[in-house]
């Protein structure tokens, strides 16, 4: 079941920069910080130019953020709040720092200040790094606090090894590979772990496992059917999952096949 740090990464970025969200709020964030053009840009740069430029530093410095994170923890395991700050804001600071100097030197040219600016970036990029991670970390906490009264129901445990933006309703649990995709209303994301442990984490939400590599919440089927004979849930985001034999009294015992 375990797999390597490196390959669950790369499987994490993939399933993320898939997401077209992930792309418009990077094209966001390049935009405004072209349009506002700090560190002289606006002054010596004219509009397209810079605000590719702000693009290019935007996505390349989140993409490096974003897989050191997901790796260390992949590495390291989930630890204390202050060993995740520094690995996922002190430490992919230093990666950043020297993607921003190489960018520099592709779009202006060698300028002769190449060393004093990889120093000044090399305290800039760690620190606004780690404001951004501690930041992210005080605004998540505070957007899943609990809006309810103490006596509803807790949300299911899966949700909270799932990125924010992913966090809803759940829909579909499958294995892929060694993983788990976890879809919900907002989107999917792999979980590294087995379906059955995830399947403990999905309560409260009702659903029931439909075949040995499917799992489907039960307010997600839109409908049963059967294609080429063999039958099938289709989901509300349109999925269809399979049902095996073994899971048909199951099945049919909710209510989702006639």
């Amino acid at each position: 079941m375990n797999d390597g740090p490196l390959h669950f990464t790369l499987r994490r970025t993939q399933a993320h920069f898939s997401n077209g969200r992930t792309w418009l709020g990077i094209a966001l964030v390049g935009a405004l910080i072209g349009l506002v053009g700090p560190f002289n840009t606006f002054q010596y740069v004219s509009v397209l130019p810079r605000l590719l430029y702000w693009f290019a530093i935007a996505a390349g410095s989140y993409a490096i953020g974003f897989c050191c994170a997901i790796f260390f923890e992949a590495w390291l395991g989930r630890g204390p709040l202050w060993r995740h700050f520094l690995l996922t804001g002190l430490l992919p600071g230093i990666p950043i720092a020297l993607f921003v100097i190489v960018i520099n030197l592709l779009t202006f040219g060698p300028t002769g200040g190449e060393l004093i600016g990889l120093a000044t970036l090399l305290v800039y990029c760690p620190l606004i790094a780690l404001g951004i991670t501690v930041a992210s970390h005080v605004l998540g906490a505070g957007a899943t606090a609990p809006a309810e009264p103490a006596e509803q129901a807790a949300p299911p445990a899966l949700l909270a090894r799932l990125p924010h933006a992913t966090r809803g309703r759940l829909l579909h649990l499958a294995v892929a590979d060694h993983y788990v995709d976890v879809t919900t209303d907002k989107g999917h994301e792999l979980v590294l772990m087995r379906l059955s442990d995830a399947i403990a984490e999905t309560a409260p939400q009702p659903g029931l496992q439909v075949h040995r590599s499917h799992w489907v919440a039960l307010n997600g089927v839109k409908r049963g059917l059967r294609q080429s004979g063999k039958p099938m849930l289709e989901l509300e985001n349109g999925t269809l999952v399979p049902v095996s034999r073994s899971y048909l009294p199951a099945a049919r015992a909710a209510g989702l096949l006639p």
